[in-house]
């Protein structure tokens, strides 16, 4: 009798649940099979939903020529939203077009950047030939340079040494016109600008004409050496300016060029063209002026070309 019972109540209980089965893969098997349209997709959505169904949730697209994809995964049935070809055709055309609009914006910018460079580096390359062709490589400045390592080539031995620029120190310092504070720092210009221009201090470092030249159009070309040229001068103007009055004359032109080496005769020329308002007299600044002009002009129209006196002929 219980057997019985417990039979009744086991094959009840299986037709139930093969009912139940029958009516869930009925709903499987028509969203399997057939597409429904949007207002059926929501109707699908709630029975899957009580089919304890997962379905994927919908995309924020336009819902607009949209169909249900199904795809069947045995006990329930996931919904897929699946977009109209011509609505995914146009976002993957203004997502290739908005591509290649930053690309292309990229490479003008990257061409505007190289072209830019390299005018900025045509223009700086252009200034520096421009500038090195302005001073130093005419044979009228060479010449010049020529005549001026001659005269600091004191002991007239072909070179140019440390000892030259010691010994020109002392016979403009011997004058007695200097005091001792004002000598030293002489003897100190003079150091740092034998350093500068041509390097260490021993009895090897001989410096010919040519060196002199090469060394010397550095120095012109060279914007923080330039701005050094003729330091040593106002020294050589106050040795030989023994009356105190910030003036030389012929006569203290020619003690000047003994200093140097050179005949009262060659200073008697040089003052000539010198003393350009003919007033007898140089003041420092124009001394100074002359004096750094001999280094940075090329014009040989500047009087300026006699201040260390007559230019040696080659």
């Amino acid at each position: 009798m219980a057997f019985a019972i417990m039979s009744r109540g086991f094959l009840r209980t299986s037709r139930e649940i093969l009912e139940r089965s029958r009516a869930v893969g009925g709903v499987a098997s028509a969203h399997c099979f057939m597409d429904v349209d949007v207002h059926h997709s929501n109707a699908a959505a709630r029975i899957q939903h009580r089919s304890a169904c997962t379905a994927a949730a919908m995309p924020s697209a336009p819902l607009v020529n949209m169909s249900m994809a199904p795809v069947c995964n045995g006990s329930y049935c996931l919904l897929k939203p699946r977009l109209n070809n011509t609505y995914l055709t146009k976002r993957k055309s203004s997502s290739k077009k908005r591509v290649s609009t930053v690309a292309s914006s990229k490479r003008d910018e990257e061409s505007d950047s190289d072209s830019d460079s390299d005018d900025e580096f045509e223009r700086k390359r252009t200034s520096v030939r421009t500038k090195h062709s302005e001073r130093g490589d005419s044979e009228f400045w060479r010449r010049k340079m020529r005549t001026l390592h001659r005269i600091l080539d004191v002991n007239r031995d072909g070179v140019i040494s440390f000892d030259d620029y010691k010994l020109l120190a002392k016979r403009f310092t011997d004058l007695g016109h200097l005091t001792p504070e004002t000598s030293a720092e002489f003897e100190e210009v003079m150091r740092q600008t034998w350093v500068e221009q041509f390097g260490e201090i021993t009895p090897y470092n001989l410096i010919t004409a040519e060196q002199f030249l090469v060394e010397v159009h550095h120095r012109l070309n060279d914007e923080q050496m330039e701005k050094r040229i003729g330091r040593f001068l106002p020294y050589l103007f106050k040795a030989v300016d023994y009356d105190h009055t910030g003036h030389l004359d012929l006569e203290q032109y020619k003690l000047f060029f003994r200093c140097l080496g050179l005949s009262d005769e060659d200073a008697a020329i040089s003052f000539a063209v010198i003393d350009k308002n003919g007033d007898g007299q140089l003041s420092l600044k124009e001394f100074l002026h002359l004096g750094r002009q001999y280094f940075l002009t090329e014009d040989d129209t500047k009087i300026s070309k006699m201040f260390w006196g007559p230019l040696i002929d080659h």
